[in-house]
């Protein structure tokens, strides 16, 4: 199997065989960036083409050696973040980034817990727990340095603890 370094090599060559490839092991991880902000399946449809899109548009400027992926969740984020915030009835704080987790008992309390936490905590707890992402790839995505990033997450962490210390 090619790695990201190859396919990303051929596209800057404009060789696209295996694009097909590239986007069955890429495409998860964008699709539940998106799906954190909109949960419009439809509308997430056409924003995965529109950030595979966007990453063909700017090929020639993707580092190769840098986290791909990282790549295209910054792009799905920036996306439906530009969108939520052209829509005037909706504001980045209204947003229910955790809609997805209601599916049992331990998926709710948590669900409860990631609702007492800041937007940015919220984000960087789902990055990093869910999507199992290392703290300078998620620094990328949001778009701070990585101390930031490690700093957030432990007050997140302290912020849970209290809460459950305080329901028990």
């Amino acid at each position: 199997m090619p790695t990201y370094q190859t396919f990303i090599s051929s596209f800057q060559k404009g060789q696209f065989k295996d694009f097909d490839q590239f986007y069955h092991l890429t495409s998860k991880q964008v699709f539940f960036t998106l799906k954190k902000y909109i949960q419009d399946i439809m509308l997430i449809e056409d924003f995965m083409q529109d950030v595979y899109m966007k990453f063909i548009d700017k090929i020639q400027d993707v580092d190769s050696s840098k986290n791909v992926k990282s790549y295209l969740t910054t792009i799905a984020r920036n996306l439906a973040i530009d969108y939520l915030r052209k829509q005037k009835h909706v504001t980045l704080d209204d947003v229910q980034v955790y809609q997805a987790f209601d599916a049992s008992q331990v998926e709710k309390d948590y669900m409860w817990l990631l609702e007492h936490l800041d937007l940015t905590e919220k984000e960087i707890v789902y990055l990093h727990v869910i999507e199992d992402l290392k703290f300078k790839d998620i620094a990328l995505i949001v778009d701070k340095p990585v101390g930031t990033v490690l700093w957030k997450y432990q007050e997140a962490r302290k912020k849970m603890k209290e809460l459950i210390k305080d329901a028990i």
